[in-house]
């Protein structure tokens, strides 16, 4: 499994229209995007979000690239502020027992 992390410090002023914007325009192509497993938004109270994408490997985390970067190009816009981006290898994954 391949993740993909990226923290940003939030505009709240468009913090709602972003959600809106999120689900119309890009979460729809992430579920259909091949090899995609998961994807989680953080609220930090510090005023940032953390967003972590998980995909079968990093093949098909790369082939999802540009799309995932035109939607960073419009988190830009909207003024949210890039702190960082991490990706790599799953080390550990771990899911609720049965």
């Amino acid at each position: 499994m391949y993740a993909v992390v990226t923290r940003r410090r939030l505009n709240q002023a468009r913090r709602q229209e972003t959600q809106e914007r999120a689900a119309r325009e890009f979460w729809p192509k992430l579920q259909e995007a091949p090899g995609f497993v998961s994807f989680s938004l953080i609220h930090g109270e510090d005023g940032t979000t953390t967003a972590v994408a998980f995909f079968e490997s990093k093949a098909q985390a790369d082939a999802f690239g540009e799309e995932g970067e035109k939607w960073q190009r419009t988190l830009d816009d909207l003024g949210h502020q890039l702190e960082g981006r991490n990706d790599g290898e799953v080390g550990q994954h771990i899911t609720a027992s049965s």
